[in-house]
């Protein structure tokens, strides 16, 4: 990915977490659909006592910060948080032309 560029997930919701640790910990990356994100949400942010929220499929996303299997992203709502971004995972990510 290259920072400052927009990108989208087509297909998936995506786990925003507040941290790159909280990413690595919870090691979820994604759901299928809108029930399982946030169920999976409420059980992660209680479980883990850390807030997670996700990235709906098609919402438009920058790229502030890559780290092996972690993306730092800023959200078209404001949101700033890391999504993880391993070989499968950017599969569903593709830059936006704009």
């Amino acid at each position: 990915m290259k920072f400052g560029k927009l990108y989208q997930a087509n297909k998936y919701f995506w786990f925003l977490y507040h941290s790159k640790d909280s990413a690595a910990s919870i090691g979820a990356a994604a759901a299928p659909n809108a029930a399982v994100a946030a169920s999976s949400t409420a059980f992660y942010s209680k479980h883990f006592n850390c807030n997670v929220s996700y990235v709906f499929p098609n919402s438009i996303f920058c790229c502030l910060e890559q780290d092996e299997k972690f993306i730092k992203i800023l959200t078209i709502n404001g949101e700033v948080g890391w999504i993880r971004a391993g070989k499968w995972e950017l599969l569903d990510i593709e830059e936006v032309n704009q």
